[in-house]
């Protein structure tokens, strides 16, 4: 239905286009009673895409108030939260106890965290009242707890600890292997180096494929003037378009050539520091950051005392900077957003089962919008995966749809949906990023 309206709107654009350069500068009596026929039409089109565009609505919405009526927890309330210097709600996390910290801080980025800044913790209980807020001393990115009540937080290439009263324990840790990165120089030059010459191919070879549709299209109108004819007027309005285009691609160009190893090594150093996952289990703490080349992100795992780091997967696909990684006893589970499913694997990498495909949001058991899902957590043996559009499925352990446990009302856009859930699950707390809102579900009363 939404491939509908689009081919609607774009019918009503190239229909106003096309009359556009069929007007005369003297137009006849006949070329005015088609230019308002073709006006009539093109409003009918455009009424005919309003109403695509309610339907499409109204199914939204039936889909949203479908999952409220299957899901297993229902909305309860809203707690906005805001800190100090525009810190903002940007991602949570449920300890032991069932209280929701909350991550308050300036947003995550693609490379150089913030400097100079710091970052807040909002502890609220589990009704969703503040009861404290602590200070971390940096631009921190993510945050977890572990089952003895300490809390990870994470962020610019460090980690700090705090024990369950908000109090730190020991330093900010530079976290080891992001500094062996870091100390790699020579090594990310190169890499540095050749993510230039592939990204300046790869514009020139668009730019190329331009210019000969450009050549094609000059000679084409060329080869009509010869016969004495016009160019067709979607020739036109393509040359027109072409034109445009390769003329946007001169300042494009300024840029490809402006790029130095220094400010891309720049750029992937910051990438490295950026941490966009941490979680821990019994035994171990995870890390996901950016990688020192490309655009992928690596899944490191460590001791508790932060030594023995060992990466143990490379270049996690994730949409729009987000990556989310989480423990699940001994496992983790990963929110493979790019492949429309979440994925279950040992503490070596190796897969163990996986749930989801790509499909309709109405469709049960699978994933849709750009990619999905966004979040995951481990509930018991189950896993809850979070989307985007404000929904949480339940899969169970070997990837088989469970259910639905609830929906809540979110702006749109690809962005971290973090999720906690407390011990019993009768309370799901859910990250509304660009509200800066912490949704409280609960479970509906069973009959």
């Amino acid at each position: 239905m939404l491939l509908l309206r689009r081919c609607l709107l774009l019918a009503a654009f190239t229909s106003a286009g096309a009359l556009a350069l069929a007007e005369d500068p003297k137009p006849t009596k006949a070329d005015e009673a088609n230019k308002a026929a073709r006006a009539a039409a093109d409003e009918a089109v455009r009424t005919a895409a309003e109403k695509v565009q309610q339907a499409a609505e109204a199914l939204q919405n039936k889909s949203q108030e479908t999952a409220e009526k299957l899901a297993t927890h229902k909305f309860v309330k809203e707690v906005k939260l805001s800190g100090k210097n525009g810190n903002a709600l940007q991602t949570l996390a449920v300890d032991g106890t069932g209280r929701v910290l909350a991550l308050v801080a300036q947003p995550r980025g693609f490379s150089e965290p913030m400097k100079a800044v710091t970052s807040e913790i909002h502890v609220l209980d589990s009704e969703g009242k503040n009861t404290g807020v602590w200070t971390v001393n940096f631009h921190a990115n993510a945050l977890n707890a572990g089952s003895d009540g300490t809390v990870y937080v994470a962020g610019d290439g460090k980690l700090a600890k705090f024990d369950k009263d908000g109090k730190m324990i020991g330093e900010v840790i530079e976290l080891p292997f992001i500094v062996d990165m870091l100390k790699d120089k020579a090594g990310m030059k190169v890499k540095a180096e050749k993510q230039i010459k592939a990204q300046k191919d790869s514009f020139e070879k668009m730019v190329k494929q331009y210019k000969d549709r450009q050549t094609k299209l000059e000679e084409k109108e060329k080869e009509a003037k010869t016969k004495g004819e016009e160019l067709g007027k979607s020739d036109v309005a393509q040359l027109k378009q072409n034109k445009d285009i390769l003329e946007s691609f001169q300042e494009s160009g300024k840029y490809y050539d402006s790029m130095t190893v220094e400010s891309v090594m720049k750029d992937l150093l910051g990438r490295v520091k950026v941490i966009n996952s941490v979680s821990v289990n019994e035994k171990e703490l995870y890390i996901v950051c950016g990688e020192n080349e490309g655009y992928g992100f690596g899944l490191w795992r460590m001791d508790l005392d932060l030594k023995n780091a060992k990466k143990i997967t490379a270049n996690l696909s994730g949409c729009c900077g987000q990556m989310d990684v989480q423990c699940c006893g001994e496992d983790i589970v990963i929110a493979e957003n790019t492949k429309h499913r979440f994925a279950r694997y040992d503490r070596t990498g190796k897969e163990l089962a996986a749930g989801g495909k790509r499909g309709q949001e109405t469709e049960p058991g699978t994933f849709g919008g750009c990619c999905n899902p966004m979040n995951v957590k481990a509930c018991g043996g189950d896993v809850l995966t979070a989307e985007s559009e404000g929904l949480i499925k339940r899969f169970g352990p070997t990837g088989e749809f469970k259910g639905i446990v609830g929906s809540v009302k979110i702006a749109g856009g690809c962005k971290n949906v973090a999720i906690g859930v407390n011990a019993d699950a009768t309370r799901i707390y859910f990250c509304d990023q660009p509200g800066s809102r912490v949704m409280i579900l609960a479970e509906k009363d069973k009959k």
